[in-house]
């Protein structure tokens, strides 16, 4: 937890500013620090959009991760990727994106990160904003806010990125893990058509006695398709009491057939709950880019090309 915190601190270094010119914003800031006689590692094309909602009531921040052609072509949009935890996942995503564009398995896509203030106690905000039931006890007694929270999403971070950093309002995909997956597979059914994409790591698919199998029997009642790319992942080493309302729950969806859904899912062997999102994420990310998959080389490729290997 105190290494992630310190990972969060790292990204604060990018200031509150509202400008959109990530990547000298970021040269600045690191000359500043070097001037002040300590230099800090930040991660270049990122910024920090503070952002008050009126759904919440809470003020939480957007890590808006550019990409490298960001501002060269004006009035370019980009798909956008949602993604739960930014104040965690924020440098593994990155750097997954980094690795995707060089490998040329998906196009330029824009990354934000869903967060909170730094300092905020993040177990407690994400029960609250991650969960769409309340439990009645402990840690989770503030639980149940996911309908304010995903409002806040489609209502306000969703607009301000599309109003202010040119991404497309089609496209979008949201993602999460454990909690994160929760929500990710409930917005599908909260928000149906807003997202064209879902990528559900580890989801905690057993809260409140497997919610999701009964958000689905209660949607299929009504509706015969769920227009998305839905990918779902987990370790194969995870408890088995967490894992399995996750079979359960692929079991089911699977059997819907639903008209326009497209299912990936997968078992990560030798995997536990955290460890499969680094692996997870990139297969997610490749199956959900696949029909749009850029053609041309691999970077690797047009460099041994350009050696005349």
């Amino acid at each position: 937890m105190e290494m992630r915190r310190r990972l969060m601190g790292g990204l604060a270094l990018l200031g509150m500013s509202g400008g959109l010119g990530a990547r000298a914003q970021t040269q600045t800031q690191v000359q500043a620090t070097t001037q002040a006689g300590t230099r800090k590692f930040v991660i270049e094309n990122t910024q920090i959009v503070p952002i008050d909602s009126k759904y919440t009531g809470r003020r939480h921040e957007l890590i808006v991760v550019l990409p490298s052609s960001y501002g060269k072509t004006p009035g370019k949009t980009y798909p956008v990727l949602y993604f739960l935890d930014g104040y965690w996942d924020t440098p593994l995503l990155s750097a997954t994106y980094g690795n995707l564009m060089y490998d040329n398995f998906a196009p330029e896509f824009i990354m934000v990160g869903l967060s909170y203030p730094s300092g905020s106690n993040y177990d407690l905000e994400r029960r609250r904003d991650y969960t769409f039931t309340p439990a009645d006890k402990g840690a989770d007694k503030d639980s149940g806010k996911g309908a304010a929270f995903l409002d806040f999403i489609t209502k306000e971070a969703a607009p301000l990125v599309e109003r202010s950093f040119g991404g497309a309002s089609t496209g979008r995909i949201l993602s999460g893990s454990s909690l994160g997956g929760l929500f990710t597979l409930t917005a599908a059914y909260q928000a149906p058509g807003f997202f064209a994409g879902h990528i559900a790591l580890s989801p905690a698919a057993g809260w409140d006695g497997g919610l999701l199998v009964r958000l689905d029997e209660a949607y299929a009642r009504t509706h015969k398709a769920m227009a998305t790319r839905m990918f779902i992942a987990y370790g194969a080493e995870e408890y088995p009491a967490f894992r399995e309302p996750i079979a359960a729950f692929e079991r089911q969806l699977a059997a819907r057939r639903y008209d326009g859904l497209a299912l990936e899912t997968r078992v990560m062997p030798g995997l536990d709950h955290t460890t499969v999102k680094g692996e997870a994420y990139v297969r997610g990310l490749i199956w959900y880019w696949a029909p749009h998959k850029p053609t041309g080389p691999s970077g690797l490729a047009r460099a041994m090309a350009a050696q005349g290997a």
